[in-house]
């Protein structure tokens, strides 16, 4: 009887993440660096400033906080969800249905002690089991949400929204384009090296001469 054999690949158990920042000129050159390892449960967050002398980490109280001048939350660049908030939802219900997405299920996760009174809810959709949105509560009172408002492949969304609802309107990205392949010993070369590389396969994300 014929039969096919293969060997499934484990979960993946560590991620990096940068993100750089490429106008208004007086961010240009700024970058974050979030450090996943989900075997320790540890979750480094680490940001960089042309003014500062050095890249500084992030302490957890702020991590649940957004990027400076964004509304863009540090926990929305993660691959999973930060080790603070446990893998333990809370036996609660909560009202997801400003996300969007009709179905989708709620978790919700309290803050650690050095975020007291801090709620994140997550809006999971049933069918691909990904988070579609997420509400991040201090006490009761909205912070800000974020949620995909157009799932796209392979991985990435194609629009998300974030808001926060003393800023004003929402703001939504887009991605203009497909992800592209990079070596990976670029990634043990710092951020510098990480962004010329790009560069070198997204021309328009060269960094200036």
């Amino acid at each position: 009887m014929p039969a096919v054999s293969g060997v499934v690949a484990p979960p993946p158990r560590a991620a990096l993440t940068f993100l750089f920042v490429l106008e208004p000129d007086q961010l240009a050159g700024t970058y974050v660096t979030i450090r996943e390892d989900r075997v320790h449960a540890d979750c480094q967050v680490w940001t960089y400033v042309p003014t500062m002398r050095r890249a500084v980490r992030i302490v957890e109280r702020h991590v649940f906080g957004c990027l400076p001048l964004t509304q863009v939350g540090y926990l929305d660049l993660m691959a999973w969800r930060h080790p603070a908030l446990g893998d333990v939802p809370e036996d609660r219900e909560a009202d997801v249905s400003w996300s969007g997405w009709p179905g989708a299920r709620a978790r919700c996760y309290l803050g650690p002690a050095s975020s007291p009174g801090l709620t994140v809810t997550e809006a999971v959709d049933p069918g691909s089991g990904t988070v579609v949105a997420r509400s991040v509560d201090r006490r009761g009172v909205p912070e800000r949400r974020w949620q995909v408002l157009a799932p796209g492949p392979p991985e990435l969304p194609a629009r998300i929204g974030v808001r926060r609802p003393d800023a004003g309107p929402a703001t939504e990205f887009r991605r203009l384009g497909d992800p592209v392949e990079v070596p990976a010993e670029v990634f043990d070369e710092g951020p510098h090296a990480l962004r010329e590389a790009v560069g070198r396969r997204i021309p328009a994300l060269a960094p200036a001469p």
